[in-house]
C-alpha cells in the first residue's frame, strides 16, 4: 500500500512539474514590463521622451502601438507598431529578443523627413539604463536592416531614396563586436537634386549624368591578439561612374584605448600602417571627364590624352622623387589611354608608425613613397 501511494505521488509530482514547466515556457510575456524596459532604455540618456498608446502580448510577442520619440535636439520619430519577438527579461535589467521590428517609421525635423518601409533588429539586446549610462560593453543586435528609405528635404527639389541599409555585427568578445559589415545599397540621387546646386549643375550636365545611383560598403574586423584592425573593404560603387575600394591593416591599437573615447588620442603614439591598397575600376566617368575637358580645349579625346601624357613629367616634378614620378607617369599614361583600373598599394616590409609618417610628411614629404613602399599600377 505504501509503495503504491508513493509511486502515485511520484508520478503526480512529475506530471505537475512538467505542467508547471510547460506553462512557464509558453506563458505570454508581461507586455507592460517589456514596454517599460523599452522606454527606460530609450530615455536613459535623457535626450528623448518616449510614449506609446498600448502594449499588448500576442503569444510570445509584445507589440507597442503608435510609438513616438520626441528628441531634445530635433528629429522626432513615429513608428505605428514596434513588435518585440520572444522577449526574455535579463537579470541585469532590460530584455533580449529574437527580433524587434519597426516598420513604416518616420523621422521629422524642421528641414527633413525620413521614412522607411521595413525595419528589423535581429538578436536584440535592450539593456538597463544603468548599463547604458555606465557605458557597459553590449552588442545591441547581430543584424539590422532598414529598407525602402526616402529622404525628403525642404531645400531639395526631389527626395533621395535608398533601397536598404544593412549592418551585421559578429565575433563578440567581452560584450563588444570585433567584426562588422555595413551595406548601403541602391542610393539614388535624382538629377533635379544634382542640378539644384549651382556649383555642380554645369559639370553634371557636361558629364551627361541625369541621376546618380551607387552602393556603399564597409567590411572590417579587429584582431585582439595582434591589436590590429583590418579594413577588408571600404567601397563606393557608382553605376556608370566606377568603383573605389580601399583595404588596409593598421596595428598598434590596444582594445582598451579603442573603446575609451578619452584615450583615443593616445593611439597616435602606437598606431602603425601595416599595408594599404586603393583601387579604382572605371565604369564610365573617366571617359566622360576626358571628353568634357577635350571639348573645352577644342580638341579630340585622343589629342587631349596625348597632351596630358606628354605634360606629366613636368607636372610631377614637384613630387621630388624621380623613381616614384616615373611610376606615376607610366601608370597614368596607360590608364588615360585605356581607362580600366588604377591601383595604388603601400606594402612596407615592416609596420610603419603613424608618427614616423607624420614626421616624414612635415620634413621630407618626397621620402613618403619610399617609407611606405608605394607602388601604382594601371589596368592590372
Amino acid at each position: 500500500m505504501n509503495l503504491t501511494v508513493s509511486g502515485f505521488a511520484v508520478r503526480s509530482l512529475t506530471l505537475a512539474s512538467a505542467l508547471m514547466l510547460s506553462t512557464a515556457a509558453f506563458a505570454a510575456p508581461d507586455a507592460q514590463k517589456i514596454a517599460d524596459a523599452f522606454v527606460a532604455a530609450a530615455q536613459a540618456r535623457g535626450e528623448a521622451k518616449v510614449t506609446f498608446d498600448a502594449a499588448k502580448a500576442d503569444g510570445d510577442n509584445v507589440t507597442l502601438s503608435n510609438v513616438k520619440m520626441v528628441s531634445k535636439h530635433g528629429g522626432d520619430v513615429t513608428i505605428p507598431a514596434v513588435v518585440i519577438e520572444s522577449p526574455l527579461e535579463r537579470t541585469s535589467g532590460g530584455f533580449t529578443a529574437a527580433s524587434i521590428s519597426f516598420d513604416a517609421g518616420k523621422v521629422v525635423d524642421d528641414q527633413t523627413t525620413i521614412t522607411w518601409d521595413k525595419g528589423l533588429f535581429k538578436d536584440a539586446i535592450v539593456p538597463a539604463p544603468t548599463e547604458i549610462n555606465s557605458k557597459a560593453k553590449i552588442t545591441p543586435f547581430s543584424n539590422m536592416e532598414i529598407s525602402a528609405i526616402n529622404v525628403a528635404s525642404a531645400e531639395a527639389p526631389a527626395p533621395i531614396t535608398v533601397d536598404s541599409v544593412n549592418v551585421t555585427l559578429g565575433d563578440i568578445i567581452e560584450g563588444a563586436p570585433n567584426d562588422g559589415q555595413l551595406r548601403i545599397t541602391g542610393v539614388n540621387v535624382p538629377g533635379e537634386v544634382l542640378k539644384s546646386d549651382e556649383q555642380t549643375k554645369d559639370w553634371v550636365e557636361q558629364l551627361g549624368y541625369d541621376k546618380l545611383n551607387f552602393d556603399v560598403g564597409i567590411d572590417g574586423a579587429y584582431d585582439n591578439s595582434k591589436q590590429t584592425f583590418t579594413f577588408r573593404s571600404i567601397s563606393l560603387d557608382g553605376k556608370d561612374v566606377g568603383k573605389l575600394v580601399i583595404t588596409g591593416t593598421f596595428g598598434g591599437l590596444p582594445r582598451e584605448k579603442l573603446q575609451d573615447p578619452e584615450k583615443l588620442s593616445e593611439l597616435a603614439a602606437t598606431a602603425t600602417v601595416d599595408n594599404a591598397k586603393i583601387r579604382f575600376d572605371n565604369a564610365g566617368i573617366v571617359g566622360r571627364i576626358i571628353e568634357m575637358q577635350a571639348k573645352a580645349m577644342g580638341a579630340t579625346s585622343d589629342q587631349f590624352v596625348e597632351q596630358i601624357s606628354g605634360a606629366l613629367p613636368l607636372l610631377l616634378s614637384v613630387v621630388g622623387n624621380q623613381g616614384f614620378q616615373d611610376r606615376i607617369a607610366t601608370a597614368a599614361t596607360a590608364f588615360l589611354k585605356d581607362p580600366k583600373s588604377l591601383t595604388i598599394t603601400a606594402a612596407p616590409g615592416n609596420p610603419v608608425p603613424i608618427m614616423q609618417i607624420f614626421g616624414a610628411a612635415s620634413t621630407a614629404p618626397q621620402t613618403l613613397p619610399d617609407v611606405l613602399a608605394v607602388d601604382i599600377q594601371a589596368n592590372q
